[in-house]
């Protein structure tokens, strides 16, 4: 019973101190290392947690980029000139050999293909429509846009999900602690761990733990995920159209950079439409193949090649709508992890409870019962 109280007890302390005191702190760490995130990293972050907070500075980064080079180019400058003051002005020292192929006056066309990341690959690749003679600062500015969206909802994710996942960081870590208490104050319950029983209960328990936060973290970075392939690319597709090219033009233009597994299905039907196949054709080849959120693109581009529609306007639409409903899925996740995280609650952390610490309580409780059955 003192145990039961006291494991209560210490769990409600833990949640309300994680709540109240460790979040504050962490929130104003991951603040901090956004605003210096070209000086420091985010060392004390765990891993999930560090990667998209390093993902979403990138993002802010590139936009603010993005957004220097619009404004140089508003001012007057070239697109050259603009990155070049716009890179030395924000210290993107990835980008480096960016103001080396600027100030070598070489083209800036195939520079997405040099991008190391998602984030990065899509800033230049509207650098690369803006040097195809389009409306440069559409481009840019629209990127920088994008990229503001996409880390304001990583961010959102982050912190929706941050109160499950320390309320489960919690319950995994309950068995382990239960486990160091009884191996201090209970001699009975030392023997019994060095047991062949409690040896097989500590390995089986320990081996439940493990694999529970393994599948607590992953269900949580599932559910952080902000899926980016179909938005950008409609984007990329809206900027070609705004700067005067046709829809099968635009397509092509934009899956030769694209990323992804839907960059590479994109390209599969630029080569089957360079092989002789007509634009239309190709796309309903691979209509299944592009998936679910690009149907409303596949439409698109089919009703504006075949019918005449205008497509500057229908696209800005789609890329608007793409965007809203990738915010949809996101909230979605996050309002399922809660459930989802039922089955590793139930099927790891609970068995590993009962083995770490009911079974050797239990037994060490039984040890010391003596039934007198003489009359």
């Amino acid at each position: 019973m003192y145990l039961l109280i006291g494991t209560w007890t210490w769990a409600v302390t833990s949640m309300v101190f994680a709540r109240h005191v460790a979040e504050p702190l962490l929130f104003r760490l991951v603040s901090r290392n956004r605003l210096l995130a070209g000086h420091r990293s985010p060392l004390r972050l765990p891993r999930q947690s560090r990667k998209a907070t390093v993902q979403s500075s990138d993002c802010e980064r590139y936009a603010d980029v993005l957004d220097a080079i619009g404004r140089e180019l508003r001012l007057g400058a070239s697109l050259h000139a603009a990155i070049l003051r716009a890179i030395e002005r924000h210290r993107v020292e990835e980008w480096h050999w960016l103001t080396v192929t600027c100030g070598d006056g070489r083209t800036l066309v195939d520079v997405a293909r040099n991008a190391h990341n998602h984030h990065e690959c899509f800033a230049l690749r509207s650098i690369s429509v803006a040097a195809e003679g389009g409306d440069a600062v559409h481009a840019v500015e629209t990127a920088a846009r994008t990229l503001r969206t996409t880390a304001a909802l990583a961010a959102e994710s982050q912190s929706a999900a941050a109160h499950t996942k320390a309320s489960m960081s919690v319950l995994t870590w309950v068995p382990m602690i239960l486990v160091l208490w009884l191996l201090v104050r209970h001699p009975t319950a030392r023997s019994f761990f060095l047991s062949p029983l409690g040896l097989a209960c500590l390995s089986a328990g320990s081996a439940l733990q493990w694999v529970g936060r393994r599948w607590v973290h992953r269900m949580s970075a599932h559910a952080c995920r902000v899926d980016s392939d179909v938005p950008d690319f409609i984007d990329v597709v809206s900027v070609h159209l705004r700067a005067g090219k046709p829809p099968a033009l635009a397509f092509l233009a934009a899956a030769d950079n694209a990323p992804g597994e839907f960059g590479e299905i994109a390209r599969r039907v630029v080569e089957d439409v360079r092989t002789g196949t007509r634009f239309v054709d190709a796309l309903a080849t691979h209509r299944r193949s592009l998936g679910v959120q690009a149907q409303a693109l596949v439409d698109g581009l089919i009703d504006t090649e075949r019918d005449g529609l205008p497509p500057r306007q229908l696209f800005e639409r789609l890329a608007t709508d793409a965007h809203t409903q990738r915010r949809r899925e996101v909230d979605a996740r996050i309002r399922a992890l809660p459930v989802r995280l039922t089955l590793p609650l139930v099927g790891c952390i609970l068995p590993a409870y009962v083995m770490l610490g009911v079974i050797p309580l239990l037994l060490s409780h039984f040890s010391s019962v003596h039934v007198d059955l003489q009359t």
